[in-house]
C-alpha cells in the first residue's frame, strides 16, 4: 500500500435510502465469480457495475442463500465489487490467468462471458470454441465441483452476427460432453439485445446488463436447486470489531453482527441482533461469560474455529493467547477452553489484531508494528492443533497509529480488508486480494468522509447480514449505536442511514 494523503475535512457519511438489509442476508453463502474481459467489468455501464449490479438486487429478493461477488478486481456501484472481469482480454488471457485467481477466490460458481475480443480481432476464430473449451476444463480442474455457467456472446453484436452465432452453437453443444465428463457445466442463452440497449458496438448500456443480469438468474438459480452449487455458513465472525465497552461481533452464527459488552471484569453479555430497534429489536441474553481478564483491552470476540459463531480470546501480558470455543455461552452449553493457543509476538495488546485474513471463516493473528507495517500469522488450529503459517509483512500500512487501522470485509469475499480513518474521521478503504506479494491490495479509496473525529467510535461489522461490513458508531455516554449500511461506499453506491439501532447499555 502507499501512504496515504489526507485530503477530505467534512465530518458527514454520503447516504443513500435503500432497504436495510436484504431477504437473503441470512440464508447459507454461495461464492460467485463473473469472469470475463470489459463486458463482465463494466465497459459501457453509466457505473461500471455491468450485469453484476442488477444480478446482484434480483439475488438480494431471494430467500435461500446469500450470494458473494469474489474475484481480484473491483468495480461498480454496488455492495459487492469483487468479479474477475479484464477490459480486452481474450479466452488464452483468462486462460493464463485463471488458475492463480481460481486459488484467491475459492468460487462455488463461475459466470462465465468471454470470446467477443476473440471474434472481433479475428483470433483464431476456427479454433474460438475448442480455445474456450480448455478455459472450462482449466476452470474445473482448479475447482473440482464449482458449477459453470457460460452465457453466450451477444448475438446482435454489429457486424459479427454470423461469427457468433456459429461460436455460440458450437459452445452450446459443449453443454453435453461436458457434463458426460462429470461437470456442472450449463450454457446459458444471450439476450439479443437491440441497439438501444448498446452503448457502442461490442458493449451493453444498463438497460442490456439488465436484460443479462436476467438471463443468468434463472439458470443460477436452476444450478442452486439440482444441488450444484456448494454453501457455506453466513461469513463474517472471523473479524473482531469494536475494541471499547461495546464489540460487535456474530455470537450465535446467523450471519449478523450482535451487540456484545464486556465489563470492566472482562464479563461478557450479549443482546441478538434481530433488525435493531424499530426493525425487529434485540434478544437479551444476558451475562454469557464471565471473563478471565480484568482488562477488556486483552478481551477479544473473533471466530477461531470456523464454525461461524464468535468465541472469546484473551492476550495475557506476556503476548499469549488463549481461546475459549462459543458453545452458547453461561448456561446455554458453555465454552471449550482450548487453553493457550498462539506465544504471540508482542505484549502490547493494542497492536494485536484478530481478523479473518484469508476468507477461510477462521481468524487469524494479525499485529501492526510501531512502523504501520501489518504481519500475518494464518489460523491452522493453533499451538498443539495445526499451528500457524507465517505470511510474514502484508502490508507496509498507510499510518503508525493503529487505533485508527480496522480490518473488516467490505466486498463480500469473505477476507477482511484494510480501512484507515484519517485525523478528519475519512475512511480510506484497501481490498485484500492476498497481501504483498501475494496479490496485493487494491486501492478503493476513500469510501467515507467520515462522522467524528474520534477514531475510537467507529467500527465496522456486518450488521445487516449482507455479507459485507457496516459503518456503526458509538455513543460514549450511553454506548447507543447508529450504524451506516454499506452500499459500495462513498462513490460506488453510498451507505443507508439506519439511524439509531440501539439505545445502549449500561457498562460496569
Amino acid at each position: 500500500m502507499r501512504r496515504l494523503f489526507v485530503v477530505a475535512t467534512l465530518l458527514a457519511l454520503s447516504v443513500v435510502v435503500v432497504p436495510s438489509a436484504s431477504a437473503a442476508a441470512l440464508g447459507p453463502a454461495v461464492r460467485i465469480m463473473p469472469l470475463g474481459d470489459s463486458i463482465t467489468w463494466g465497459v459501457g455501464s453509466a457505473t461500471t457495475s455491468s450485469y453484476r449490479a442488477p444480478l446482484s438486487r434480483i439475488l438480494d429478493a431471494q430467500s435461500r442463500y446469500s450470494a458473494r461477488f469474489v474475484g481480484s478486481q473491483a468495480s461498480g456501484s454496488l455492495p459487492g465489487p469483487a468479479n474477475e472481469g479484464h477490459s480486452g482480454y481474450t479466452i488464452d488471457q483468462l486462460t493464463a490467468g485463471i488458475d492463480g485467481w481460481a486459488a484467491f477466490a475459492r468460487p462455488d460458481v463461475v459466470l462465465l462471458h468471454v470470446g467477443i475480443n476473440d471474434l472481433n480481432r479475428g483470433i483464431d476464430v476456427a479454433h474460438a470454441p475448442q480455445r474456450l473449451r480448455t478455459l472450462v476444463d482449466r476452470v474445473f480442474a482448479d475447482r473440482p465441483g464449482v458449477a459453470l455457467l457460460f452465457l453466450g456472446l451477444i448475438p446482435t453484436t454489429p457486424g459479427l452476427e454470423s461469427a457468433t452465432a456459429s461460436f455460440n452453437s458450437q459452445v452450446k453443444a459443449m453443454q453435453a460432453s461436458e457434463q458426460q465428463a462429470g461437470h456442472r457445466f450449463r450454457y446459458v442463452d444471450p439476450p439479443a439485445l437491440t441497439s438501444a440497449e448498446m452503448a457502442d458496438g461490442l458493449h451493453p448500456n444498463d438497460a442490456g446488463y439488465q436484460r443479462m443480469a436476467q438471463a443468468l438468474y434463472g439458470p443460477l438459480d436452476q444450478a442452486y436447486t439440482d444441488g450444484w452449487i456448494a454453501t457455506h455458513p453466513p461469513l463474517g465472525a472471523g473479524s473482531e470489531a469494536g475494541s471499547g465497552k461495546v464489540r460487535w461481533a456474530d455470537f450465535d452464527g446467523d450471519g449478523r453482527a450482535d451487540y456484545l459488552t464486556v465489563a470492566s471484569t472482562g464479563a461478557v453479555s450479549a443482546y441478538l441482533n434481530r433488525g435493531g430497534d424499530g426493525r425487529g429489536g434485540w434478544s437479551g441474553l444476558g451475562q454469557v461469560a464471565s471473563g478471565t481478564t480484568t482488562d477488556p483491552a486483552r478481551a477479544r470476540l473473533a471466530d477461531f474455529d470456523g464454525d461461524g459463531r464468535a468465541d472469546y480470546l484473551t492476550i495475557a501480558s506476556s503476548g499469549a493467547v488463549s481461546a475459549y470455543l462459543n458453545r452458547g455461552g453461561d448456561g446455554r452449553g458453555g465454552w471449550q477452553n482450548l487453553g493457550q493457543v498462539a506465544t504471540g509476538t508482542t505484549t502490547d495488546p493494542s497492536r494485536v489484531r484478530f481478523a479473518d485474513f484469508d476468507g477461510d471463516g477462521r481468524t487469524d493473528y494479525v499485529t501492526i508494528a510501531s512502523s504501520g507495517a501489518v504481519s500475518v500469522y494464518l489460523n491452522r488450529g493453533g499451538d498443539g492443533r495445526g499451528g500457524w503459517l507465517n505470511l510474514g509483512q502484508v502490508a507496509t500500512g498507510t499510518t503508525t497509529d493503529q487505533t485508527r487501522v480496522r480490518f473488516a470485509d467490505f466486498d463480500g469475499d469473505g477476507a477482511a480488508d484494510y480501512a484507515a480513518i484519517a485525523d478528519s474521521g475519512a475512511v480510506t478503504l484497501y481490498l485484500n486480494r492476498g497481501g504483498d506479494g501475494r496479490g496485493g491490495w487494491w486501492q478503493y479509496g476513500q469510501v467515507a468522509t467520515g462522522l467524528t473525529t474520534a477514531a475510537d467510535r467507529v467500527a465496522f461489522a456486518d450488521f445487516t447480514g449482507g455479507g459485507t461490513a457496516d459503518y456503526t458508531l458509538t455513543d460514549p455516554s450511553t454506548n447507543a449505536e447508529t450504524v451506516y449500511s454499506w452500499q459500495g461506499g462513498d462513490g460506488h453506491g453510498g451507505w443507508a442511514d439506519l439511524g439509531k439501532v440501539a439505545a445502549g447499555v449500561p457498562v460496569g
